[in-house]
């Protein structure tokens, strides 16, 4: 147990490189995922893949202790506060508590020396998975004081550590958005930080009962408030809720990498350093979709081009998404690409391109990878329908499939969403006839005119594939908070996004539906929304 900067017990393990190396040597941390522990990253083989890994064994795949510390790092891993054997109580990933105890745990063993091994604090690597992914982004992109670079703290002792390379997998870049999506962000351009949080957006129900449920009392009062009052549901915003007002400002400004303004302006006037990234995101991933990596890869971009970033799509990691092991070893060999040439300063520079695995529900099959030197040119042209209309739905559905992937991983595990040939009653359904052998690969972009019957309405989507026999794979779905309108109002918003081959004899179709609960919490406001118009726009190659 080594105690934090506020004295909180944090259980610790240190792997060292097993010869003692003449010079200092670089440091890797790893920061774990929600409600697990340092062990999740912990091995007893090189590989990552043996039998004391089990169901884990594809997080681990050459990305583990003894895999960095044989090839010449130090790794620290811990358990976050309230977790595991730590002492404290769960901060949800504080820029003031569980980010802090990262800087302060690396300065410590940067203080502690030939005593156990002495560190190049200037070559400090950070992965983060999912709750420790948002740690990692918080970490590139906020500063313990004003008077210190971005993504650079003091040990104890007060010695300057800075952060070399960066890792954030299957994680968020905006906190509130991702348990409560409004369907603002998109990929194609970059929503001002100070309006995104609005309206409120869609409770993800089921997530948030299982965070209350499985965290215990480790939460903080004002955390389980929070979460309560976002579940409770409509009005959110009219008239105004200093509660809800209270958990944007915490989950977005406290703990989401997007909203910190005062980097993007120090990148914008080249007055920091440009620490380069490598992000993994899951296409399949319920929780954090791919536009948790986007929104953070045009923004970094846009204030200062040609930023060092690259990209992985694949199948991964939440729920139902699948979890191959060749997948996230192909993610893991860019990370060790990237941490060897910027830590060890060995091999050749990384290639800061878009990499994006097609999805395949066989959880023996896998491929192929498509790679595109930026984001924009991963898909060559755009497919798009025109929906017509009008098309009438109904806040409350009825019959339909279960498409709730917290309910269904519990009950199945993971693998893809599926379905019989009946549809929804209450949505508007569209066929689109894509040619074969078309792959999806982006997010599907919706332009609508509707016209509803409420100031306050859900208007989500699903996009499925048909096979000839009427059975039915989720390929995608989206969310989108809808405002008060006097008359016809438009539309822009963009499903979660996929990368999906169309086969032979096979359709998609559109579901348009303002009920996709149990997942996406429901409306407590009635309504009607007619579809007068709209198409549909989707990336292919």
């Amino acid at each position: 147990m080594v105690k934090s900067f506020d004295g909180t017990p944090l259980d610790v393990t240190v792997t060292l490189p097993a010869r003692a190396p003449k010079k200092p040597v670089p440091l890797v941390a790893f920061l774990h995922g929600f409600l697990a522990d340092k062990t999740e990253y912990l091995s007893q083989t090189k590989n990552g893949t043996g039998p004391d890994r089990g169901a884990n064994a594809y997080k681990t795949v050459h990305w583990n202790n003894i895999w960095f510390a044989s090839r010449g790092y130090a790794v620290l891993n811990y358990s976050d506060r309230g977790q595991g054997n730590s002492g404290g109580q769960i901060e949800l990933a504080s820029r003031y508590y569980e980010v802090r105890d990262a800087q302060y745990l690396t300065g410590a063993l940067v203080d502690a020396g030939r005593s156990l091994i002495r560190i190049d604090r200037r070559r400090i690597g950070v992965i983060g998975s999912s709750y420790g992914g948002g740690q990692a982004w918080m970490l590139l992109a906020t500063r313990p004081s004003r008077s210190l670079d971005y993504g650079t703290w003091r040990s104890p002792r007060g010695r300057i550590l800075k952060l070399a390379a960066v890792v954030p997998t299957y994680t968020w870049t905006d906190l509130l958005y991702s348990l409560a999506p409004n369907g603002r962000h998109l990929s194609t351009g970059i929503v001002d930080p100070a309006r995104a949080p609005d309206p409120t957006g869609i409770a993800k129900q089921t997530l948030i009962d299982g965070f209350l449920a499985t965290a215990g009392a480790r939460l903080p009062q004002q955390t389980y408030a929070w979460l309560a009052r976002v579940n409770a549901g409509e009005p959110y915003d009219q008239p105004p809720d200093p509660l809800v007002a209270q958990a944007k400002e915490a989950l977005t400004r406290d703990r989401s990498a997007y909203y910190q303004n005062d980097y993007f302006a120090a990148l914008r006037a080249h007055r920091t350093r440009r620490v380069p990234v490598l992000v993994g995101q899951g296409w399949t991933d319920p929780i954090f979709p791919p536009i948790e990596a986007l929104r953070m890869y045009r923004r970094l971009r846009a204030v200062s081009p040609g930023y060092p970033i690259q990209m992985y799509f694949g199948d991964f990691e939440h729920l139902t998404a699948l979890a191959k092991v060749v997948d996230l070893a192909r993610l893991h060999a860019l990370g060790n690409r990237l941490l060897d040439h910027y830590l060890r300063r060995r091999g050749k520079r990384p290639r800061f391109d878009v990499r994006a695995a097609v999805t395949k529900c066989n959880p023996k099959q896998f491929g192929p990878v498509v790679r595109a030197p930026r984001w924009t040119s991963l898909s060559r042209r755009e497919l798009w329908f025109n929906l017509g209309g009008p098309k009438q739905t109904a806040s409350r559905v009825t019959g339909g499939p279960l498409t709730d992937p917290v309910v269904l991983s519990e009950q199945h595990g993971r693998g893809c969403i599926t379905a019989g040939s009946e549809p929804a009653a209450g949505a508007a359904t569209y066929t689109l006839r894509v040619p074969a052998g078309t792959t999806l690969m982006g997010l599907p972009r919706l332009k609508l005119t509707y016209r509803a019957t409420a100031p306050d309405f859900e208007l989500n989507s699903r996009l499925w594939d048909v096979a000839p026999d009427g059975s039915r794979i989720l390929v995608t779905r989206g969310a989108y908070r809808g405002g008060p309108s006097l008359g016809p109002a438009r539309i822009v918003c963009e499903l979660f996004g996929g990368a999906w081959r169309v086969r032979k004899g096979h359709t998609l179709e559109l579901e348009l539906l303002q009920d996709d609960s149990t997942f996406l919490r429901a409306d407590n406001i009635p309504s009607t929304v007619t579809i007068e118009n709209g198409r549909i726009e989707l990336p292919v190659r």
